[in-house]
């Protein structure tokens, strides 16, 4: 399977996640230029999940004998928007908004969170894939770019959510993580109410993936709220910059 060199760990992460969604599941043979893995599972369905994948580019079959083909992604739409400033909103890539999504295993029809939802990118990518999409931002302007999409915007701090307990599928999200943001919180307590608050509104069994820069320390928060961590991974983005990925499963 070729993929994404430069996050290669997350890729298999991604796969990982669309082979549960298309019920099936892999072991990972070897990762050194290309990811090989023994699948369990339906082809076919997996076929129709691995085609919304953001670091997948091409895979095949081999069952030692012959090796053919089995599915070539086209992500040149990837290369159109890349990290910056929309007005007063930081934009992520959009292959990164789509494998927060993927990593939160977010289906087809079911409720999908992106508390901190700024410029909407993130919300965006799930609402392709027919997620039913919660946008939610402190800043009632940010909201104001939700217009044009099938999104349920909701003004609130996202740490005193109008949300209730357990009703929430996936959550895939970009936190405030320096001067842009408006909180008055410092950082630590920014990402402990998140860590909460993401726990409660969970169902058992639902995923949170998330992106933060290396210099902020959000894993004790998450585990002390009661969440395994599922993978975790590193993106660099410039000189100055390197993130984190982090994908956590409430039991």
């Amino acid at each position: 399977m070729e993929v994404s060199q430069d996050l290669k760990a997350l890729a298999y992460g991604e796969l990982e996640a669309l082979s549960e969604l298309s019920g099936g599941s892999l072991d990972l043979i070897e990762d050194s230029r290309e990811l090989v893995v023994d699948y369990r599972g339906n082809l076919e369905s997996l076929r129709k999940r691995i085609c919304r994948a953001a670091l997948i580019k091409r895979a095949w079959i081999d069952d030692g004998v012959n090796k053919e083909l089995f599915v070539e992604l086209n992500r040149s739409r990837y290369r159109v928007l890349r990290r910056g400033r929309w007005s007063d909103a930081v934009i992520i890539d959009l292959r990164i908004a789509r494998l927060l999504v993927n990593l939160a295993r977010t289906e087809e029809g079911e409720v999908f969170l992106d508390p901190f939802v700024g410029s909407g990118i993130i919300a965006q990518e799930a609402m392709l894939i027919g997620a039913r999409v919660i946008g939610m931002d402190i800043n009632p302007k940010y909201l104001g770019l939700l217009n044009n999409m099938y999104v349920d915007a909701i003004n609130s701090d996202s740490l005193l959510s109008p949300i209730r307990n357990e009703s929430i599928h996936s959550i895939a999200t970009d936190p405030p993580y320096n001067r842009l943001s408006i909180s008055d919180l410092d950082l630590d307590s920014l990402y402990r109410g998140f860590a909460e608050e993401a726990f409660r509104v969970l169902r058992s069994g639902g995923y949170v993936a998330f992106s933060h820069p290396t210099y902020v320390n959000s894993l004790d928060w998450f585990l002390n709220a009661g969440f395994e961590l599922i993978i975790n991974g590193l993106q660099y983005v410039h000189g100055g910059l390197t993130r984190l990925i982090y994908v956590f499963k409430k039991p």
